[in-house]
């Protein structure tokens, strides 16, 4: 009886360790730690958001890894752009119509801009 109750316990201890494991996430990436996981995270986020203006220049926003289109706008610097992209610039909306993008997930996106522009 007892052996029984151990493995009735065990198998709800695995049970729930199994579904704590497999829970949805909604998309941050603050627990991400290496540069590579970072900048998936951030392209995610990108593809997710931005994509549609940000990869046809619609408007004309600056088309991802376009160099030319990013030279007037890097030297600005990374906080000018995140300042830009939360409280909208140009025919860009405050976040670029995304209200649900923290501070940091546009930080996070302009980076990977940034770098894709190098």
């Amino acid at each position: 009886m007892l052996a029984s109750r151990v493995r009735l316990c065990f198998s709800a201890i695995l049970i729930i360790a199994a579904l704590v494991g497999c829970s949805g996430e909604r998309g941050s990436t603050e627990s991400l730690g290496t540069a590579e996981q970072q900048h998936k995270a951030a392209e995610l986020l990108y593809k997710q958001n931005c994509k549609v203006c940000h990869a046809q220049g619609i408007n004309g926003a600056p088309i991802v890894g376009n160099k030319k289109m990013w030279a007037d706008r890097l030297p600005q610097g990374v906080d000018v752009l995140v300042k830009h992209a939360v409280e909208g610039y140009g025919l860009m909306p405050a976040k670029g119509g995304k209200d649900h993008l923290t501070e940091a997930e546009i930080r996070q996106i302009v980076e990977y801009y940034v770098a894709m522009a190098n």
